[in-house]
């Protein structure tokens, strides 16, 4: 089973956007909701070359590498002081990791990860994932298939023999391109926004197997 991390396992975008903020700085007037509605879930060097373009400033990779540097640093900080798990999240990847192969796919950095790792939960998903995939170890990030397939290499496995939890259109049309069938996971964009998803469900809260399984069926 492989797992998206920003809004499946954590509730992270509030930081991420903290964070961008605090990279950009003053001239980041962009709102939190348009954030949510149109960057969540996209390549990192992305969405801020989309936001520097709205924003009117001029955008290059040494831009993105100053940028990139301070968020890291204040979504290290951010987290260190609030890493909130979404709803049912943590039990159920524990309660899956220890009947399945589980891997992470995620268009976060890997620092960001390691990050949220270290303190949600009391660390507690540490050392769980088999294999972690992050938007630095693939030439083409979300919507692109290239993280769920390098997860499902990882794990050894076959992509229709794997289900991945994903809570952003583009995670979802990677994870289907890739081969996989995907639940969608709709307490941060709204079910509509996930319509390519096999089933979809508000959150993880009393999910189990035989649960998922059905929801399936």
């Amino acid at each position: 089973m492989v797992f998206d991390m920003d809004g499946v396992i954590i509730d992270s975008e509030p930081n991420h956007y903290r964070a961008i903020c605090e990279a950009i700085g003053e001239e980041m007037t962009l709102t939190y909701d348009d954030f949510l509605s149109r960057f969540a879930g996209s390549d990192e060097c992305y969405a801020m070359g989309q936001m520097a373009k709205e924003l009117g400033i001029p955008y290059d990779e040494n831009l993105f590498q100053e940028w990139s540097k301070r968020k890291a640093e204040a979504y290290a900080q951010f987290v260190s002081e609030s890493a909130t798990p979404m709803p049912g999240a943590v039990d159920f990847v524990l309660s899956v990791s220890r009947e399945l192969p589980v891997g992470l796919a995620t268009s976060s950095r890997r620092s960001d990860v390691d990050a949220a790792l270290k303190v949600m939960a009391g660390g507690r998903l540490e050392g769980v994932f088999q294999t972690i995939v992050t938007t630095e170890d693939v030439a083409m990030p979300k919507p692109d298939p290239a993280t769920y397939v390098k997860v499902v290499e990882n794990l050894g496995a076959k992509p229709s023999g794997c289900l991945a939890l994903e809570d952003s259109p583009n995670g979802v049309r990677s994870a289907k391109r890739a081969g996989l069938r995907v639940v969608g996971v709709s307490a941060m964009h709204g079910p509509e926004k996930l319509s390519e998803a096999d089933v979809v469900v508000p959150d993880l809260r009393g999910a189990s197997l035989g649960r998922l399984y059905s929801w399936l069926d």
